[in-house]
């Protein structure tokens, strides 16, 4: 058997020695097929040699360190001054930067140097648990979103721990979506963006929006968005089908998190989590999630509720990938698909190309090795 699986190994290293045309990628065997609960999910069982390491590594290195660093201001401080070292990162040639102003608060906008070739406006929210990340540490992120969208690209500067809670940085979301309305030409083609905690604050905008008499945004990204702020509870009735073991988070550090959310007397306008505001919300919704991400059911609940309201959704679950892992566009060939699905899914809800995208990708293939094109990876 071990003679087999190296003589395996070795056929597939041979393979990838030769010109490469795109990632080499593995399935992993013995699992079965990914249980979905949300039936027209679309299941990537897939995972790249890449996406395996970076999930490792994760398990093995960034795991272990937030499950005892404890959470204190000295902490996000010095979480903050590594998040600034992503400033060194080149930028892309292709896009013109600038710093911008939406009702006060700060924002970086995005746009291709030979002009805008969509009509499309996106405002983007950073995860990060809100305690760290920053528009420095997701510009590469939305540097790909607005190549690939063609469209601007607003990366929001809100505010976190420790200078505001959770009610802080949705006041900051919506101040900015109420202030982009005003500006834009087309309001009506504006997109609301996030990960993690910024998917969030994306939703928040979008029950806001109806909350306010605004105009609601044509479509809502989340990547592994965040939905409630305690998915560690077991009692709401959500169907769970496979065992929450997240690559990075520790599900009992969240409780600890979570008091610096929700301090004493703060309070976030409208519902606490998007997750009971299913009812407000009417954007056509695109959705990414790991298979056994801490957020994986509340996501898929959600597009329940809001297919059961006739709202358009989109749900990707994948196999083998870390929490949020589209950030990871430079990385993994998975997250460049996520994040291409994701502009494309941007592009339709503005009118601008069919909705239908294929995705050859989104099924196990019946080796163990393949080299695969570009243009399928992504």
């Amino acid at each position: 058997m071990l003679r087999d699986f190296l003589r395996r190994q070795l056929a597939v290293w041979r393979r990838t020695d030769r010109p490469r045309r795109g990632p080499l990628t593995v399935v992993r065997r013995g699992r079965g097929p990914v249980r979905v609960v949300h039936e027209q999910a679309v299941v990537h069982e897939t995972t790249s040699v890449q996406g395996r390491i970076v999930a490792r590594g994760a398990r093995l290195l960034i795991k272990p360190l937030l499950a005892v660093v404890p959470f204190t201001d000295t902490t996000l401080r010095v979480i903050a001054k590594l998040d600034a070292l992503s400033e060194r990162r080149p930028r892309s040639r292709h896009l013109h930067a600038v710093e911008h102003h939406l009702g006060g608060v700060r924002v970086e906008v995005l746009t291709p140097h030979d002009g805008p070739r969509s009509d499309l406006t996106m405002l983007y929210f950073h995860g990060g648990g809100f305690f760290s990340g920053a528009i420095s540490t997701h510009r590469r992120l939305c540097e790909r979103l607005a190549l690939y969208t063609g469209g601007v690209v607003m990366s929001v500067d809100y505010v976190q721990l420790p200078h505001g809670a959770v009610a802080e940085s949705v006041n900051d979301a919506i101040t900015a979506y109420a202030a982009l309305l005003e500006e834009v030409e087309q309001p009506h083609k504006i997109v609301v963006a996030g990960d993690s905690a910024g998917g969030y604050l994306a939703m928040k905008v979008a029950e806001l929006a109806t909350r306010r008499g605004l105009t609601q945004p044509a479509g809502i990204i989340g990547f592994s968005p965040l939905l409630s702020l305690d998915p560690d509870r077991l009692d709401k009735d959500i169907e769970r089908v496979s065992r929450m073991r997240d690559a990075y988070l520790p599900l009992r550090r969240l409780a600890v998190v979570r008091r610096r959310w929700l301090p004493e007397g703060s309070r976030i306008e409208g519902h606490d989590s998007p997750l009971e505001a299913a009812d407000l919300i009417d954007s056509p919704t695109f959705m990414v999630a790991v298979e056994d991400e801490i957020l994986r059911p509340e996501i898929e609940a959600m597009a329940l509720q809001l297919a059961a309201r006739g709202v358009d959704v989109d749900v990707h679950l994948w196999r083998g990938q870390v929490h949020a892992f589209p950030v990871l566009a430079d990385v993994m060939p998975e997250s460049r698909t996520a994040v291409h699905l994701a502009a494309e899914f941007a592009r339709g809800v503005v009118g601008e190309v069919e909705r239908d995208v294929p995705d050859d990708s989104a099924h196990t293939e019946p080796m163990d090795g393949e080299v695969v094109s570009e243009e399928r990876a992504s």
